[in-house]
């Protein structure tokens, strides 16, 4: 059987996507430093009947990210997926107040680490017949926020890999698709630095409010519409990015 690779399995929202996924297949947790976390997860997967294993992996480093790749696809048959959930810490601020230091991290972060993904894991799809490429992107690609440009622009330049992906890999069966996430209640809303600063919580609330469902979405949606992605009902979807937003970018 094939497994899933899952970069960012650990986070309040990866890990949700890990434990829907292994329902599916064996799965890879992918993490960054935390490997008690890691441990964890894998451990409440075989509880629940699921195959899991971890392995530690950068997704700035390009080796790291093929090392990954190649170490989650030996179990069975290689790979049928891989999802990429993760992503820098980052503040909500006006872009003309955001440092150069900053914006170095976060791209080189968000859109070399995507890059990495992509490129290793499409070959890989490729390799062992095709498969499914899920990135986790942002609603602010879809539908612009004040304030939110460390987060909406790198991930852009993720939605035109996934787009470029899709075209030159799709002969291969090898899909790329995006889901464009609202405000959801896990994950990065809950980071330290974005609890604890008044402003930040505005843009949040601001964006809630913006949402005509009204409210924030649940990890349980987001993790449905990766399932969908990297089941062989999608098969004909690729290129796309979806808005699992609540309305949001309408």
């Amino acid at each position: 059987m094939k497994s899933i690779a899952i970069f960012g399995a650990t986070g309040g929202l990866g890990s949700n996507i890990t434990t829907t996924l292994a329902k599916r297949a064996p799965v890879c947790i992918g993490y960054a430093k935390n490997k008690a976390k890691a441990d964890e997860l894998a451990n409440t997967i075989k509880a629940s009947g699921g195959k899991a294993t971890v392995q530690q992996v950068d997704i700035c480093d390009s080796a790291s990210v093929k090392n990954f790749i190649d170490v989650a696809g030996k179990p069975g048959a290689g790979l049928e997926a891989i999802v990429f959930a993760t992503g820098p810490a980052l503040s909500l601020k006006p872009l003309v107040d955001v440092s150069e230091e900053d914006f170095d991290r976060i791209y080189k972060t968000d859109v070399r680490g995507a890059f990495n993904v992509i490129k290793h894991g499409a070959r890989a799809l490729k390799e062992t017949g095709g498969g499914s490429i899920v990135m986790i992107l942002t609603a602010a690609v879809l539908r612009t926020l004040e304030h939110d440009g460390m987060s909406g622009g790198p991930k852009t330049a993720v939605a035109a890999l996934i787009r470029q992906t899709a075209r030159e890999m799709g002969p291969f069966n090898v899909r790329c698709n995006g889901a464009a996430l609202a405000v959801i209640d896990a994950g990065i809303i809950y980071a330290d630095n974005l609890v604890n600063d008044p402003y930040a919580q505005g843009v949040i609330n601001a964006m809630v409010k913006n949402t005509p469902l009204g409210r924030m979405g649940l990890p349980e949606e987001v993790s449905a519409v990766v399932d969908f992605l990297v089941s062989p009902g999608a098969g004909y979807i690729n290129g796309q990015i979806i808005g699992v937003d609540g309305g949001f970018s309408a």
